[in-house]
Order: structure tokens, then C-alpha cells, then sequence
């Protein structure tokens, strides 16, 4: 049996709610409301809705205002507005605030409400279709940048995965309200170094000293990131935030512009902390005291909330403490599963560095393993850190 279109009806007729409730409930699942109050909360306790039909003329809230606020809530409900008054302006400010997708006019016939409904349920279909396609369109196009990043530069990926870990905790903490650029940028934030030459990356990775040259095409791998990630439709947010990740709150670092403060990306602010205690966890820093503290060193290129939420929200991650999480193990590549982390470097048989200690394999990297084990290239099985849950 079909599913029925979720729809609201908003009237502050009480009448005509009971009337409408009469003829389309064995068409439509409808859920109605005597006002825009009362809509907006229906829609927080019974939402989501397919469908939201709205008189124009209601005391209180009006329909543009209400549809309005669908827009900016429920951006995939299509909205319909019901209205008795033909002027012009009120078609105007709907369309403007609320993008409404289609008007009728009062009193309405029960089967033009239904036809209507029935174009608005076929529309709110392709946008949700578009929505998913764009997600997984999304995550896919990353899941290719990170794979490719973990089988050419190893330590990259590796810092870039500390840093996944650290935004999802320290990012929702700061109100950031959308996630899921958050946690795109910070998987994407060392892309760029793939672009370094090989001695120049391990040199930059081990804190190694770089020659003037050297640290200009070190500084200028955010903007390499920036114009691969640039291709993939609808991530010039991303894009621009990865661009801004090295460069310090009080102006300093690249690109070399005005732009500071609060100016810059809130991402690109939260990626440039994490990613310098990132970097500083490479060499002695073991507690997240010492992470502060190098911090606060540096504390002019830092915004000063993000390293206030940061004492909070890391305080219990594994980077700081030493509590067991998870299994060491000694694993042939066939019994990789993904999500599995290095526990030390996995090398080939003469000695080249396929990942870094501190890397989560995937599904491609466990593959590219199979693949050298079966050439009998692999130096012995893999030693792998595997969460207890999973074990």
C-alpha cells in the first residue's frame, strides 16, 4: 500500500479544519493546526512534513511569516499557501520570505487542495531525492580525496584523521551549526600536501628545519587543497575554510591577506588550532595540559574560544589518556576491517612507508595492503589497534 503524503494544514477555522480532516483523511496523513504557533510547534514534535498549506490571513503569525519560517526549518517541505486576499503585495512577500511553491485562492474546492497537495508531494520527492544524491555524491567525492591521500602521503592522512577525531568533539561544542561541514573540512584539511615532494613532506611531517623554498611550498598547500576541493559542486564553503585553516587569528600565517579575527572562517579558525596541536603532538606533548600550554604560547593565532572548548571537549579523548579502548593485534591484511587503526608503520619489504602509526584504514587502503601481501611485498602482518566493540 502507497504511503500517504504527510501533510500540515494551518487555518485559525477551526471549521474548516474539521472539514478538511473529513474529506482528505483517507488521502492524506493530515495533521492541522489553528495557527503559525501552533504549526511551528507541531512541526519540531511531529515533523516532518511533506506538505505544509497555509492560510494568509490569521491573526497573530501570518502565513507569509510562518511559510517563512518553514523555509529557513524545513527547507525540504513544500509549502502551499491558502488566501482570500488577491493583492498583490501579500503574493510578493510570500514569495519573497516564504518561496512558496504554489498559491490558491479562498474558498478553495476540496479536489483543487487535493491536486495541489498531490504536485507538492511530487516535489518534495525530488527534493529529498536531490538532497540524498548530494550527500552521498559528498561523502563519496571525500572518501576518493581520502583515500588517495592516505595511500600517497601516509603522515598526512594521519594528521588529518587526529584532527577528524578532535572537530567532532570540539566543533559541536562551539555551536557550529553545520556539522557536516565541519567534519568534511577536517578530513580534507591536509590535502594539500599531497602536492609536496616527497623529501620535502617527510621533512615538514618530523618537524625537520626547511629551507626558505622549501617552507614557501609548504605554506602554500591549503590553497592546493583549496583548488581540488573546488571541483566537487557545493563545497566552496569547505573549500574556503581549508584555505583559511593555517592562517593565525591575529592575521599571521597564510594566505597572505588583511582578513582576521572573526572575519575568518569559523572552520578555518577551529582547523588552524587543532592542526598546530596536532603538529605539536608529533613531538613531546603527551598530556592535553601540554597541548594547552603550547597553545596559549602561540595564543595570539588562536581564537580564544576555540581553545577554551578545546580544555572541555578533549579531556577524555585518546590522544590524553591512557585508557585501553581497544585490542592490539597481529592481523594478516585478509582480517583488516575498516575502521582498524595502525598501531605502528606498516612497510613494505624494502623498507618504504605504505601508512603511518595513529592511521584508520579503509576500505581502499586494507584493499591496496591485500594487494602488496599478495605480491609477497608486505613486511609481515599488520599491526592493528581494533576497538573493543568491533572485536
Amino acid at each position: 500500500m502507497t504511503e500517504k503524503t504527510r501533510v500540515l494544514l494551518v487555518d485559525d477555522d477551526n471549521r474548516l479544519l474539521n472539514a478538511a480532516k473529513r474529506i482528505l483523511r483517507k488521502d492524506l496523513d493530515l495533521v492541522t493546526a489553528e495557527g503559525g504557533d501552533e504549526a511551528l510547534r507541531l512541526l519540531g514534535e511531529a515533523g516532518p512534513f511533506a506538505v505544509v498549506v497555509s492560510d494568509q490571513n490569521m491573526p497573530g503569525m501570518n502565513g507569509s511569516v510562518l511559510l517563512a519560517e518553514f523555509a529557513k526549518k524545513a527547507p525540504t517541505t513544500v509549502r502551499v499557501m491558502l488566501t482570500g486576499n488577491n493583492d498583490q503585495q501579500t503574493a510578493i512577500a510570500a514569495v519573497n520570505e516564504g518561496r512558496i511553491f504554489r498559491f490558491l485562492n479562498k474558498p478553495c474546492e476540496p479536489s483543487d487542495l487535493l491536486a495541489v497537495i498531490t504536485d507538492a508531494s511530487a516535489q518534495h520527492r525530488l527534493l529529498t531525492a536531490e538532497k540524498v544524491l548530494l550527500q552521498r555524491t559528498l561523502s563519496g567525492s571525500v572518501k576518493v580525496l581520502t583515500d588517495v591521500l592516505a595511500m600517497s602521503n601516509p603522515d598526512a592522512f594521519k594528521r588529518a584523521t587526529l584532527v577528524h577525531r578532535w572537530a567532532r568533539k570540539v566543533g559541536p561544542a562551539m555551536g557550529m551549526d553545520k556539522p557536516w561541514e565541519v567534519d568534511l573540512a577536517s578530513m580534507l584539511c591536509t590535502l594539500g600536501y599531497v602536492t609536496l615532494p616527497e623529501v620535502v613532506s617527510a621533512k615538514y611531517f618530523t618537524g625537520a628545519e626547511l629551507t626558505d623554498e622549501e617552507r614557501i611550498l609548504v605554506d602554500q598547500a591549503p590553497a592546493n587543497a583549496r583548488d581540488l576541493i573546488e571541483n566537487i559542486p557545493r563545497m566552496s564553503a569547505i573549500a574556503d575554510a581549508v584555505y583559511h585553516c593555517r592562517k593565525g587569528y591575529d592575521g599571521s600565517g597564510f594566505p597572505e591577506t588583511d582578513l582576521k579575527g572573526p572575519a575568518l572562517p569559523p572552520i578555518g579558525r577551529l582547523l588552524n588550532t587543532l592542526l598546530d596541536l596536532a603538529e605539536a603532538m608529533e613531538g613531546d606533548l603527551a598530556t592535553l595540559a601540554q597541548g594547552l600550554a603550547h597553545l596559549k604560547r602561540n595564543a595570539a593565532r588562536h581564537d580564544p574560544k576555540v581553545i577554551e572548548v578545546i580544555a572541555s571537549a578533549l579531556a577524555d579523548d585518546a590522544a590524553f589518556t591512557n585508557a585501553p579502548t581497544a585490542t592490539r593485534l597481529q592481523a594478516q591484511p585478509l582480517l583488516l576491517r575498516s575502521g582498524d587503526v595502525v598501531a605502528s608503520d606498516i612497510r613494505n619489504r624494502d623498507g618504504a612507508c605504505l601508512l603511518v602509526a595513529g592511521s584508520t584504514l579503509s576500505e581502499a587502503t586494507i584493499q591496496r595492503l591485500r594487494s602488496i601481501s599478495d605480491l609477497n611485498q608486505l613486511a609481515g602482518p599488520v599491526d592493528i589497534w581494533r576497538n573493543k566493540l568491533a572485536a
